[in-house]
């Protein structure tokens, strides 16, 4: 329920950050002295309402209606009350240069390759929108697919990478208008240079999956109070999709899907709320239908699924606080056909892991740093990627019949830098790097 502190909170955090970074950076030794106005009245309009037995009053149920004019009256006072303030700060014009100079540089997204094909998400200096980038071949030229800035005057319209066909040629991305959580997905061919007909309607999308035969779309959607993986024919209309797995009322879960390799197989998973405290796990054999396969659904415990050459890899912290990773047939999953590929390790704590290149990369956090080891289908470990300097890994990708393994890097004084981790050699490469300047 909205409470004027949860919009209180926000303006003095943002007061006391540029206070104390005005102090550090930009100020002298000068007196200077801060006149505090009044703080804007907030009316009181109770609304009571009784919910499972229990009468609850809200005050301030009124500011829900974001675009009532009471509500942009309301928000104006508090950005004039803001505003009023920080002019009465020096050193603002150093401060803004100094944030500029900082921010205002290139970043680079980390790539999704495929079939010989890469693409990502890249916003140059200058640019207020990531647009989403192609190269045909890992030195090729950059080509611009898809640049939002050409797509609304005032650049509210943005655009999110979200899924990329095998064989490179269709890509799947949203298109979000106004800063809305909701999402419109398009479809763009990646030879034609132009979007398709189909566009799934705009809602909440959790996962997008370009079938292996690119006749279909498999995503996972909030729709109302149900949660719904789906599927849809490429070329029919998407009031006609399928409801593959969900829930037609479940407003505390939340419902991803994610297709295997080869395309036969769709992990959909089901969290309780976004703490991650239970996950439910569930396999659909596209190729004999759509009933789903249980393969937990009774344990209080965090579970991600994936399967990857006819395996399904499970990692979890099941009876291991600090995770490990299971394996098990997909055409029979239950729980006694579990078996433990990457046991617990001490002092270690799992974050993530991905396949790639016939292996599972586990991104490990120790003492505050990440390290990411990769083990063979038998659960032997074959290497490590080693970092000098404290940092986090994020967004390892790659597919699972390539040799290529991209991921992220960055640390306290390493600007967000981007690998290519070549498997035949065990070699790695800078990929794209941010030239920031400290």
């Amino acid at each position: 329920m909205p409470d004027t502190r949860n919009y209180i909170r926000p303006i003095m955090l943002l007061l006391s950050v540029a206070l104390l970074v005005v102090f550090t950076f930009c100020i002298d030794d000068s007196a200077f002295e801060i006149i505090i106005p009044p703080t804007p009245e907030t009316e009181v309009k109770e609304v009571k309402e009784v919910l499972h037995g229990v009468e609850i009053v809200d005050p301030y149920r009124w500011l829900e209606d974001q675009e009532s004019p009471e509500t942009r009256a309301w928000i104006e006072a508090q950005n004039a009350y803001a505003k009023e303030i920080l002019d009465q700060l020096p050193g603002r014009e150093g401060l803004v240069e100094k944030l500029t100079r900082l921010s205002d540089i290139d970043t680079v997204g980390v790539p999704i390759g495929r079939n010989g094909r890469y693409f990502y998400t890249k916003r140059l200096a200058g640019q207020d929108l990531d647009v989403i980038y192609f190269r045909d071949g890992l030195h090729g030229q950059e080509e611009v697919l898809i640049d939002p800035h050409q797509m609304s005057e005032d650049l509210s319209a943005g655009v999110t990478l979200m899924s990329v066909s095998n064989d490179g040629k269709l890509l799947a991305y949203g298109l979000r208008l106004g800063g809305e959580d909701q999402l419109e997905i398009r479809l763009f061919d990646v030879d034609a240079g132009s979007d398709l007909d189909d566009k799934l309607p705009k809602s909440l999308y959790f996962s997008v999956s370009i079938a292996p035969d690119n006749r279909g779309l498999f995503y996972s959607k909030m729709e109302g109070m149900g949660r719904y993986a789906c599927y849809h024919e490429i070329g029919s209309d998407a009031s006609s999709d399928i409801k593959i797995f969900g829930f037609d009322n479940a407003p505390e879960k939340i419902v991803t899907s994610s297709l295997s390799d080869c395309g036969r197989w769709l992990v959909c998973s089901v969290y309780y709320g976004s703490s991650g405290d239970k996950t439910e796990i569930y396999l659909v054999d596209l190729s004999s239908g759509y009933d789903p396969i249980v393969v937990c659904n009774d344990i209080q415990a965090r579970f991600t699924g994936a399967v990857y050459g006819g395996r399904l890899y499970l990692s979890t912290d099941w009876q291991a606080p600090n995770g490990r990773i299971l394996v098990a047939d997909p055409e029979n999953p239950a729980q006694e056909s579990w078996s433990e590929l990457v046991p617990e390790r001490e002092g270690e704590v799992i974050r993530f892991f991905q396949g790639a290149g016939g292996r599972i990369f586990v991104d490990y956090l120790k003492d505050v740093q990440s390290r990411v080891a990769y083990f063979d289908t038998d659960g032997n470990q074959l290497g490590e990627i080693g970092f000098d300097a404290i940092g986090s890994v994020s967004a390892i990708r790659g597919a699972w019949d390539s040799n290529e393994v991209f991921y992220s890097f960055s640390s306290f004084h390493i600007p967000q830098t981007i690998y290519l981790y070549d498997l035949t050699t065990d070699t790695q490469d800078i990929w794209a790097s941010q030239d920031v300047p400290i």
